[in-house]
This record gives structure tokens, sequence and C-alpha cells, in this order.
């Protein structure tokens, strides 16, 4: 074995030996605290996670659930619109290809929303296109089949959740522009949550050509390398389960009016049991019998002897310091404020600026993400051959500003505008700010600017013999030249 090959033995022999103690140290331990290794155990936490323990929390946990609609609504608060070229274009301009192309998205929104939320909830999601072209879904599309019937041979969006499809084929030639890629991937049509239907459930292989697979946060392109919304907060989630479901459970159990009894060494239980009607050797059946009839009624009494009964009872302790808390822990892995999530609102200034962070976000995630998923599935419509191909194909997705200013902060705007045009008319006989300015605050449209305003009765006003004094040469008629 020659040098080279020895020092590419060893350097594969350590990444071996690195990736078996990293998942030794995770299936055993699942924190990296190096003093308390099993605080995931006392914790209750779960050392791996699954698509359906995210499934799960966002089905049946408030807070979750809240996450991941308010991330879908908010970022999908409208549909845009999508543009050949490179530059958005008013309504009035667009082009017969962005018409067209806009009237086929109009039946595909929701869907597309549909599959973003499921892209939320687990690490990946996927789009299903169901084509009108006779083929199986296993074979590629007929490309020439959807060419006669362009927009016609779509007949729908499928969206499916992460448990549904799978990868099943690689491209495992290191000479193919494609390797690493899929080649085929696993169709299961069965609900996740268990809830069987009618419906009679399917296994089908898919060809990637009807295949559109969302991945957020798939920076290397791999599907199973994308992040749920939920999964950074994860152990938050389940904190304010305990907490909150603690709280309520404390609360019932006080309510419930669980009786102690104490008898003291002079109780004669034979009289006592002689009292409520039964034998000796069922007193303690007897006692339990006046408990549950306490409980079921208001105007039950209890027969006691020489003894006393007291209800058992502790102080609850107020559970929102630390429900607040593991709560801003998790907004913070989202990333939405407490205030937008759960609808608090304590302070104008700290409630506008949490919506404005909030808005970017959303921003930020339209264009990014969702813009690379709706170039995605736009480019697939002209690669089969639903639409014709843009110009260049090059597109623009359209989005509109959710950092724009309100009705109410435009009017707000254009008065401060205008005090300081009246300010600086009082202080310098003329404004430091045009009127054209000020519309412009409100997004309103210009004036035509006038040189000379005419008034309605046609004639010109005469000069303010003060305001505009003529010249001493033109008022005595004489003509002054200098030599």
């Amino acid at each position: 074995m020659t040098e080279s090959e020895m020092k590419q033995q060893r350097a594969s022999n350590s990444s071996v030996e690195r990736e078996r103690n990293k998942n030794l140290s995770m299936l055993f331990n699942g924190t990296s605290n190096t003093k308390r290794q099993r605080l995931y155990q006392e914790f209750g936490y779960p050392l791996h996670l699954t698509f359906d323990d995210f499934y799960r929390a966002y089905r049946r946990n408030a807070v979750a659930g809240a996450a991941v609609t308010r991330m879908v609504d908010g970022c999908w608060e409208d549909f845009p619109e999508v543009y050949e070229g490179d530059q958005t274009k008013d309504a009035s301009k667009q082009t017969d290809w962005d018409k067209r192309v806009n009237k086929l998205l109009k039946r595909c929104w929701e869907q597309i929303k549909g599959a973003d939320r499921r892209n939320l909830v687990g690490r990946y999601s996927a789009i299903l296109l169901q084509i009108k072209d006779s083929k199986p879904w296993s074979d590629a599309v007929d490309t020439a089949a959807v060419a006669r019937l362009k927009e016609k041979a779509l007949v729908k969006l499928i969206p499916v959740w992460e448990a549904q499809i799978d990868p099943t084929a690689w491209d495992d030639d290191p000479a193919s522009e494609t390797f690493g890629e899929v080649t085929m991937y696993s169709f299961t049509e069965l609900p996740v949550d268990g809830n069987f239907d009618a419906r009679p459930g399917r296994i089908i292989n898919v060809h990637p050509d009807r295949v559109i697979i969302l991945a957020e946060g798939s920076d290397d392109g791999v599907m199973t390398s994308g992040k749920s919304l939920l999964e950074a907060g994860f152990n938050k989630l389940l904190d304010i389960e305990k907490v909150s479901g603690g709280a309520s459970e404390g609360f019932l159990k006080n309510a419930s009016r669980q009786l102690n009894y104490s008898f003291s060494e002079k109780t004669n239980f034979s009289a006592l049991a002689k009292a409520l009607g039964v034998a000796e050797g069922q007193l303690a059946e007897a006692l339990d019998q006046q408990v549950r009839r306490l409980n079921d009624s208001t105007d039950s009494a209890s027969f006691m002897q020489a003894g006393t009964a007291e209800v058992l009872s502790v102080a609850a302790a107020d559970p929102e310091p630390t429900w607040r808390t593991a709560l801003s822990e998790f907004c913070a892995t989202v990333p939405i404020p407490v205030k937008e999530l759960v609808g608090m609102q304590t302070g104008e200034r700290a409630s506008t600026e949490d919506a404005k962070g909030w808005g970017r976000t959303r921003m930020s995630r339209r264009k990014g993400f969702l813009t690379d998923v709706i170039t995605e599935v736009v480019s697939r419509f002209w690669t089969l051959g639903f639409i014709p191909p843009p110009q260049g194909e090059e597109i623009t997705v359209g989005w509109s500003d959710l950092l724009a200013p309100s009705q109410a902060e435009k009017i707000a705007n254009m008065d401060k505008l205008a005090d300081v045009a009246v300010k600086s008319m009082n202080a310098f006989g003329r404004s430091a700010i045009e009127e054209n300015e000020i519309r412009a605050a409100g997004e309103l449209q210009p004036l035509p600017e006038l040189d000379d305003e005419v008034p309605p009765d046609g004639n010109k006003p005469k000069p303010d013999p003060l305001a505009d004094p003529e010249p001493e040469a033109e008022k005595s008629g004489n003509t002054t030249v200098e030599s």
C-alpha cells in the first residue's frame, strides 16, 4: 500500500470513528451536557424526532398549531403575480403570457399553499401533478400529448405530507448530470392521521416529472435535509404542555373534595358501623360511599364519631410565569413575536415594533423560499408544455409589500408634512414642502404643474405696483445709454 493510500485509509477510519461516536452519543444521551447526560430522559424529551412527533404536535398542541397557521396565513396573506422578464409590471402592461400564466395559477394557489403548510410541519412535502397524458404515473410525462391540450392537460395539483411520499430509487451513475437525484418516488394514498375513509388506499410509483418537492432549509438540494418549523422548539412545546396540563390537573384535584378521615383512640368503630347501617367489616366501603355522595351532591352529609374529615388540597402555584418563559423560548425559534402568536398587546410601541419585525420575517420568506417554489412550479409548467416558455425563460414573482404604510399611517405622514409647510411659511414666508410632496406621502397622484395659472374669467391679473414696482427707466420713458 502506497503512502497516499495509507493516508486516505486513515482519514476514512477517522471519519467512521467520529460518526460512530456521534451516533452513540445521540442514541444514549440526546444532549451535549457532559455532567448530566440523561437530561432528555429525565425531562421526558424524545431523543429522536420523527414526522409523527411533529404531526401530533401540530394537531394537538395549541401553540404548535397556531405557529404553523400564523406562518402560513401570514406569508400567503395574498397571492403574488407572475411576470415574464426580470421586472414587475403594472396590471395594464401585462403581456399575453403574464395573463395566461396567472389565469392558470388561480386554480393552483390553494394547493401550493397547502403544500407549504405540510412543508412547515415535516422536513419536506410534495406537490403531485395529475396530468391527462394517458400514461401511468410511474412513466415520464408525454410532452407531446400535453402540448396538444395545453392548460387542459393539468387535471389538478395534489399536496402530500412527508409520510405519504418517499424516494425509492436514485441515479447512481457518477458520469450522469443527474447523479444523486431521485429517479422514482413511492406515494401512499392514505391519510396520515389514521382516520381511514372509504377511498381505497393505494401505493404507487411516481416519476419525478410529476413531483415537485418543497424542503425548506435544504440548501444542499437533498429533500431529507429540510427542517420542520417545530423542530428547534419541540422541547419547549412539551414544557408548555406540562405546565398548562399540570395546572389544570391541580385545579381539578382541588375541586374534587378529596377527604381525609382522622379518628381518635376513643372511636367506637362498631357503633359507627351500626350508625351507618353496615357490618363492621364494611365500614371502609361505607365511608367511601359517603365521599362519593358528597362529591355527587351538594346536600349530602357525613357521619363521624370522635373523628374529623378534612379536605385534601394544596395552594395552586401560578403557572403563567413558567408557561410564558417556555412560550417565549419557542417563539424565538419560529420566529414569531409572542404578541403576534397569542394576540397579547401590552404597549403600543412594543406592538408596533413586533409587527414590523413580523412583517420583515414574512417578506423575507416570501422573497426567498416561496419565490423559489413558485418559480419551480411555473418552470415545470412550461417544461411539460402546459404553457409556452417566457421570453428568455426568465420570470419575476411580484409580491405585495407587507411593510407598506397603512392608510392611517399615510394620512398621518401627510398631516406632519402639511404642518411643516405651515410652520415654514409662517417663519420664512415660503413653504419648505411642495403640494405634490405631501400628495406623494399619501401615495396620491401628483397635480399637474402649471407655470402661469389663469383665473376663471380668462383675464390675467395686473401686477401689484407695491409688490412688483416698475423700473425707473420705464416710469420716465427715457432710455439711458452708457458710454
